[in-house]
């Protein structure tokens, strides 16, 4: 995990745009915003829920360093920053099964494309526990449509149809949540084209293994911590990515969340827990809301 390449480059900004598009998606779709790792709950039967977060990342020490952070979101040559909005709608079939779409607007980075892209649609079945109490177990399938051949260029998006599935187990207790993620994402691109302005060639089978304890401090608020391990998608670097959030979430309503995390993505978890060396800071913040 800790092998480092032996030539180095700072890849254009571009490239890791793509990287944050790819690697984002290995967790598929929001359903436990602002964490990574989804839950095994569903919304229930003949429920909607929106949510709508806003994501700023950057990268911190690789100008210095003259090496890529190996980060999931940013390795930039000049230290700007991607801005995407993800947005996703889930509607409860059943008490067990959800249907939901989604889409990422990006405000950054900016060219001659459209700045919605990454459009998904996908299920959620629990098949195993009722959602609240005890073990859970769910699948979570979901098909991520192509992106133009102009969004892969610029790095916000695959020209070519993406699909993966998580599988997740949840354990719920009166005061705490239990949940782990294992994840994977089929991630074929246009190999005629170029992936953020590199054809340099990307790893299309990604993988991802996730752990979140949560911990509810009052009725309305909890506290999360959200640790795990991604596949790099640039095959120049090394194979894995690690990264580590502490997230809050606060419920003024049985309907409504608001969220906010930090995460810290890097080369090994010494640099995610430490700051030091090349890495990757992301903040989220959004709402979720329920409704009939």
């Amino acid at each position: 995990m800790n092998t480092q390449r032996t030539t180095y480059c700072l890849r254009p900004l571009w490239t890791t745009a793509w990287a944050f598009a790819a690697l984002t998606l290995t967790a598929l779709s929001y359903a436990y915003a602002p964490l990574n790792t989804d839950d095994a709950g569903t919304v229930g039967h003949k429920t909607n829920q929106i949510e709508l977060y806003g994501s700023f990342a950057k990268e911190y020490g690789a100008a210095s360093e003259q090496t890529d952070p190996t980060s999931a979101t940013v390795d930039y040559e000049s230290g700007a920053a991607v801005r995407a909005a993800p947005f996703t709608y889930t509607r409860g079939i059943t008490d067990e099964l959800d249907a939901f779409i989604g889409a990422t607007y990006y405000g950054s980075p900016k060219g001659s494309f459209s700045s919605v892209t990454n459009y998904s649609f996908g299920l959620k079945w629990r098949f195993y526990g009722d959602g609240e109490t005890g073990l859970n177990l769910a699948l979570k399938p979901q098909v991520i449509l192509p992106a133009t051949n102009a969004q892969q260029n610029y790095g916000v998006g695959n020209a070519a149809l993406n699909y993966g599935v998580i599988a997740i187990a949840s354990y719920f207790w009166e005061e705490a949540e239990l949940h782990a993620n294992l994840a994977y994402l089929r991630a074929p691109y246009n190999t005629s084209q170029s992936v953020g302005f590199s054809n340099d060639p990307n790893r299309t089978n990604l993988y991802s293994v996730s752990i979140a304890p949560v911990w509810r401090v009052t009725p309305q608020f909890k506290l999360a911590l959200d640790a795990g391990i991604n596949t790099n998608p640039v095959v120049a670097d090394q194979s894995l990515i690690n990264y580590g959030m502490v997230a809050a979430i606060y419920s003024p309503a049985k309907t409504l969340d608001l969220g906010l995390s930090f995460q810290r993505y890097a080369a090994n978890f010494g640099s995610v827990f430490s700051g030091s060396g090349a890495h990757t800071n992301r903040i989220q913040a959004g709402v979720t809301w329920r409704f009939d």
